[in-house]
């Protein structure tokens, strides 16, 4: 099968091992390789720009890539050139917000409102959930209100002690329909962009710049948020341990789970084609 021309992918449940590690040695060759290819690699997450910059940051290839993170609302170069930035309007993301901390169905969340330069919690700094969280978001930050935060918010994350979050998502979509986005973000979460941003948007944006036509592009995905992505490339490809949504709508799956190097070993396999 012909080497994509770009080639994207999510990180959790899907590029990342279930302890969010990766071979870094071989992705870095395997990344040189598709450079010389012409082929071109994205990182598409929802988590920030800093956390991607930890991932990757230390590869020799680094400047080859391209990142999406924040669900879409946010696209940078490798090289640090922002291609696209989509920030929530304040009055709504304070509404979002108020509406999220009160509202019966939304109850025992923890959020985060996600901002171009940090993270922002109600979460204590000494709690053990900050802690986990700061794993994700290197520059969380704990403030006393969210509506008091000093920068424009471009994503909300919300996350529950439980797997399921199919009623919350509908139940946000429901109160927000036409003006803010839920999708599940595998793991008990639940992100929160403008309805005009998404993953599938963001390829859409990439491959325009870059020109290359879709049937030449193929992402890689496992949760609700990666959807549009994948349905948006000419091959859509989910993991094996893939949501059911997922698995219904993107039935061409990898043959093994995120715990192997699926997405590596396809890599592998279209550069030695």
């Amino acid at each position: 099968m012909e080497l994509p021309q770009l080639i994207a992918t999510d990180l959790d449940g899907t590029f990342l091992d279930p302890h969010g590690k990766y071979d870094h040695d071989r992705f870095d060759r395997l990344l040189g390789a598709l450079d010389a290819q012409g082929s071109r690699f994205v990182i598409a997450t929802g988590d920030p720009l800093d956390h991607v910059h930890d991932l990757f940051g230390d590869l020799a290839h680094a400047s080859r890539l391209t990142y999406v993170v924040e669900d879409g609302a946010l696209i940078v170069t490798g090289t640090g050139r922002v291609l696209r930035m989509a920030e929530i309007p304040s009055d709504l993301s304070r509404f979002a917000i108020q509406w999220i901390q009160t509202a019966p169905e939304m109850s025992e969340n923890f959020l985060i409102a996600c901002g171009a330069q940090r993270a922002y919690t109600t979460l204590a700094a000494d709690s053990q959930r900050f802690a986990a969280s700061r794993a994700f978001y290197p520059s969380l930050t704990s403030v006393p209100d969210l509506l008091t935060v000093p920068e424009p918010i471009l994503k909300l994350d919300l996350t529950w002690l439980r797997t399921d979050v199919r009623d919350q998502v509908a139940a946000f979509n429901r109160q927000f329909a036409g003006q803010l986005l839920g999708t599940s973000s595998g793991l008990g979460g639940l992100n929160v962009t403008l309805p005009t941003v998404n993953k599938g948007a963001a390829i859409r944006l990439l491959q325009q710049e870059w020109q290359i036509p879709v049937a030449q592009t193929a992402a890689f995905g496992d949760s609700g948020n990666d959807l549009a992505m994948l349905q948006t490339v000419g091959q859509g490809i989910s993991m094996a341990n893939a949501s059911p949504e997922v698995l219904t709508a993107i039935p061409r799956h990898t043959a093994q789970t995120n715990a192997a190097p699926a997405v590596l070993d396809q890599l592998e396999a279209w550069l030695t084609a």
